[in-house]
């Protein structure tokens, strides 16, 4: 992705046209992070919404010397965290996907991949972590996604150090089962 300084200053004053130039350079890397943690689609582009007006706002923040594109990251991610905290009160039900089947794939013995099966591969993966319970799969994607420590998943979600390596080892062990039901 590459936002050129003139567009970026644009967006800055107010012109609702690079705004919207800016939008439409920004959804592809924002819809990478949101789909990770939402499994609508109609729930992404809420957030990315979000995300996108919290860059607008921001743009006078923006340090030229960063990469843009890690920038717009940053703040969704950051938006999500928000978004998991003020919707935190209301999870009073836990809903796990044990019971959802999974998908067979066939295997050859010797599998030939092309870009086809690796794109096939990853939208299977991605289906998975979509199974995993809200919370777990949050704690997941900041971890192993995302690259957060547990402290400082911690810190963000309001919950221990313990509680973030409990939920990663959960979905590690439940993605380890689906996968072996899989071969």
């Amino acid at each position: 992705m590459k936002v050129t300084p003139e567009l970026l200053e644009s967006a800055r004053q107010g012109d609702r046209k690079a705004q919207y130039l800016l939008y439409k350079q920004c959804f592809p890397v924002l819809m990478s992070v949101c789909a990770r943690y939402h499994c609508g689609e109609q729930d992404a582009v809420s957030a990315i919404n979000l995300g996108f007006l919290k860059v607008i706002q921001s743009l006078d923040r923006y340090p030229p010397d960063a990469v843009f594109e890690a920038w717009i990251r940053r703040i969704q991610i950051n938006v999500l965290i928000d978004e998991f905290r003020k919707n935190k009160k209301w999870r009073t039900q836990v809903s796990h996907a044990d019971d959802l089947t999974v998908p067979s794939i066939t295997k050859s013995l010797e599998p030939q991949w092309n870009e086809a099966d690796l794109q096939l591969e990853a939208g299977y993966i991605e289906r998975l972590l979509h199974r995993l319970p809200p919370v777990t799969r949050q704690v997941f994607n900041l971890f192993a996604l995302d690259g957060f420590s547990h402290s400082e998943i911690g810190n963000l979600l309001g919950i221990s150090d313990g509680t973030s390596k409990w939920h990663v080892n959960s979905a590690r062990a439940q993605l380890k089962t689906w996968l072996s039901q899989v071969s």
